[in-house]
C-alpha cells in the first residue's frame, strides 16, 4: 500500500485479527518489558532535533528564571454526563477514567470525533462549569482558587485584536501575570525570548490581522496564542486543537516550540490533537488514545491507551494488530479505535486496555496520591510571587492600566473605532441639520419642537454607537477573563473611560452641527 493509505478491508481483517489470536501472555509480557519507562507515563528526554539543532535563543531559557515550579497532574475516576433529558436518562459523554503525568511532559490527547478528548481536556484545565465526576489534583493536592495562576488554557480559537502587534499580544499576557516586582528589563527579556522559541521574532512588530486588516499568517497567529499561554509562566498548559487549519509544516512548527517549552521550562503540556503525521506524533512523550465505540454508532468516550508514545505500536502488536508497513502508526490507531469501521477494533482494544493497562495506571494514580506535593500557594510563593486571595496574579489598578493602554491604542490604530463615535454623529449632523436648515427664522412654534425632538432621537442614537463596539470586544474578554487575566469589572470600566469621552465629543458635534445649520432658538 502506498504510504499514508490505509489497506484494502479484506488485507486489513488479516492484519487485525481476534483478541484470541494474540496471547494474554504476549500482551502482558510487552507490558513487562515496558515497565522501566511505565506504560504511565513519564518524563522522557528531549528529542534528538532539539540536540542537533538548537536555537540560540532559546538556550537560555531555563525553569529556575522565568516559570513557576515543575507540576505533576493526576486525575482520578474523571467522568462527565449531561443531564437527564424527557426519556430520563442521563447520556454519557465520558466515563470515569484514571491517569497520571510527570512534570516537563508533552502529552497528546487523540481519538475518533465525539469520543470526549476536549471534555477531558476541559475537566482537567478546570474549564468545564458544569459538574463532573471525579478529582483532579495538582502535585497530589486538591486543585483550589489558586489554580488559574500556576495553569493556562490555549483554546482552538484565536482571539486576539486585528489591530494588536505580535510583541504587543505576548506582552499583554506576561505583565498581567507576571511577578508584581519582577523588572521590565527582565519581561522584556523574557518576551524575547518566547517570540524566538516559537520563530515570531521576524515578525514581532506586525499586526495580528483580521478581516479589516492585513496581518500575519494562520500558522504564526495560532504560535502567538501558544505563546500567550506559556507567558503566563504556568507549570501547566492545555492547548484545544493548536494545530486545527494549519498547514503540515506549520503544524509541525508548533509542536516543535511546544516541545522547547516543556523541555527547557518542565512545563506539563496536554494537547487535544487530530491525526498528527509521524514526524509530528513522535514529538508527544506520550499519547492519552480514546475511543467512542464499540458498536456501529458512537458510545461514551473511554480510554483505550495511556503511555509513552514509544511502546504503543508494541503495545498494538501485543493486542494482536501489528501496524502495517508504510502506515503512519498514529493514524492506524486512530483507525482501529473509530467505531463503525472496517478497521474497527474498539472493543478488543478496550478490554486488553482493562486487563493490562488500567491496573497499572490505578497504581501509579494511588502512588501519585500518596506523596503530596506543594500547593499552588507554595508554588507561588517559592517562585517569589505575591499570593493574592483570588486568582488574579496583578491587583486591580494593574488590570486597569493594562487594559486602558491596549483600548487606546487600538482605538487610535482602528478606523472603525474612531469612525463610529465621531463620523457618524458629525454626518447625522449635517444630514439632519439641512433638513431643518434655517428653522431659527420661522414663527411656527411646531418645526422649533420637531427639530428638538429629533436633537434629542440623534444624541440617543450617537450614544448607542459605542454599543457596537462593546459588542464586538465581548468575546474577547469573556476569553480573557476566564484565563484570569483581568475581572470583568476592570475590563467594563477601562472601556468606560474610553468610549464615554469619545460618545460626548460626537455628540457634542452632533449638536452644534444640527443648531448651526437650523439657528436654533435656544431661548424657547
Amino acid at each position: 500500500a502506498p504510504a499514508g493509505s490505509l489497506p484494502k478491508a479484506s488485507a486489513a481483517e488479516e492484519l487485525a485479527p481476534p483478541l484470541g489470536r494474540a496471547s494474554s501472555a504476549s500482551l502482558d509480557a510487552t507490558c513487562r518489558r515496558h515497565s522501566s519507562q511505565s506504560i504511565i507515563s513519564r518524563g522522557g528526554n528531549t528529542t534528538e532535533w532539539l540536540f542537533r539543532n538548537p536555537q540560540p535563543a532559546t538556550k537560555n531559557i531555563r525553569r529556575s528564571t522565568f516559570a513557576l515550579p515543575p507540576a505533576s497532574l493526576t486525575f482520578q475516576d474523571v467522568g462527565f454526563s449531561l443531564p437527564a433529558g424527557r426519556d430520563g436518562k442521563a447520556h454519557v459523554v465520558l466515563e470515569p477514567c484514571s491517569g497520571h503525568f510527570e512534570p516537563g511532559q508533552l502529552v497528546a490527547i487523540m481519538g475518533p470525533s465525539g469520543c470526549g478528548k476536549t471534555t477531558l481536556l476541559d475537566i482537567l484545565a478546570m474549564k468545564k462549569t458544569s459538574k463532573h465526576q471525579g478529582e483532579v489534583y495538582v502535585n497530589g493536592q486538591q486543585r483550589g482558587v489558586l489554580f488559574p495562576r500556576v495553569a493556562a488554557y490555549v483554546s482552538q480559537d484565536d482571539f486576539m485584536p486585528a489591530h494588536w502587534t505580535v510583541q504587543e499580544a505576548v506582552r499583554f499576557n506576561a505583565v498581567l501575570k507576571r511577578q508584581p516586582q519582577r523588572k521590565h528589563q527582565a519581561v522584556d527579556e523574557w518576551i524575547d525570548l518566547l517570540l524566538s522559541a516559537f520563530c515570531l521574532s521576524g515578525v514581532a512588530d506586525s499586526r495580528i490581522g483580521g478581516a479589516e486588516v492585513r496581518g500575519i499568517s494562520g500558522g504564526q497567529r495560532r504560535r502567538v496564542t501558544l505563546a500567550r499561554g506559556v507567558a503566563a509562566h504556568a507549570s501547566l498548559l492545555f492547548c484545544d486543537e493548536p494545530t486545527s487549519g494549519l498547514s503540515a509544516t506549520d503544524a509541525e512548527s508548533c509542536v516543535k516550540a511546544l516541545r522547547i517549552v516543556a523541555k527547557r521550562l518542565g512545563v506539563l503540556c496536554l494537547v487535544v490533537i487530530h491525526q498528527p503525521r509521524h514526524e509530528v506524533a513522535q514529538l508527544f512523550d506520550s499519547m492519552v488514545l480514546l475511543t467512542n465505540g464499540p458498536g456501529p454508532t458512537a458510545g461514551p468516550g473511554r480510554i483505550a491507551y495511556l503511555g509513552p508514545t514509544g511502546n504503543a505500536q508494541a503495545y498494538w502488536e501485543a493486542c494482536g494488530y501489528p501496524v502495517p508497513a508504510n502506515i503512519n502508526p498514529t493514524d492506524y490507531y486512530l483507525d482501529t479505535l473509530t467505531p463503525g469501521t472496517s478497521l474497527d477494533r474498539s472493543g478488543e482494544l478496550l478490554e486488553a486496555f482493562d486487563r493490562a493497562l488500567r491496573p497499572q495506571i490505578d497504581a501509579a494514580v494511588e502512588t501519585a496520591l500518596g506523596v503530596a506535593g506543594p500547593t499552588a500557594k507554595e508554588m507561588l510563593e517559592s517562585s517569589g510571587q505575591a499570593v493574592r486571595s483570588g486568582p488574579y496574579a496583578v491587583p486591580f489598578r494593574t488590570q486597569l492600566g493594562a487594559l486602558l493602554h491596549r483600548k487606546a491604542s487600538l482605538t487610535v490604530r482602528s478606523p472603525m473605532a474612531l469612525a463610529l463615535p465621531l463620523f457618524v454623529p458629525v454626518l447625522q449632523g449635517f444630514v439632519v441639520g439641512y433638513m431643518f436648515l434655517g428653522i431659527g427664522q420661522s414663527t411656527k412654534m411646531v418645526r422649533q419642537v420637531m427639530f428638538a425632538f429629533c436633537l434629542l432621537t440623534m444624541l440617543c442614537l450617537a450614544a448607542t454607537m459605542s454599543l457596537i463596539v462593546l459588542i464586538s470586544e465581548r468575546t474577547l474578554m469573556k476569553y480573557e477573563a476566564s484565563e484570569a487575566l483581568y475581572s470583568e469589572g476592570a475590563s467594563a470600566l477601562a472601556s468606560f473611560l474610553i468610549e464615554v469621552p469619545l460618545a460626548f465629543v460626537g455628540a457634542a458635534l452632533n449638536v452644534l452641527i444640527m443648531a448651526w445649520l437650523a439657528q436654533f432658538d435656544w431661548g424657547l
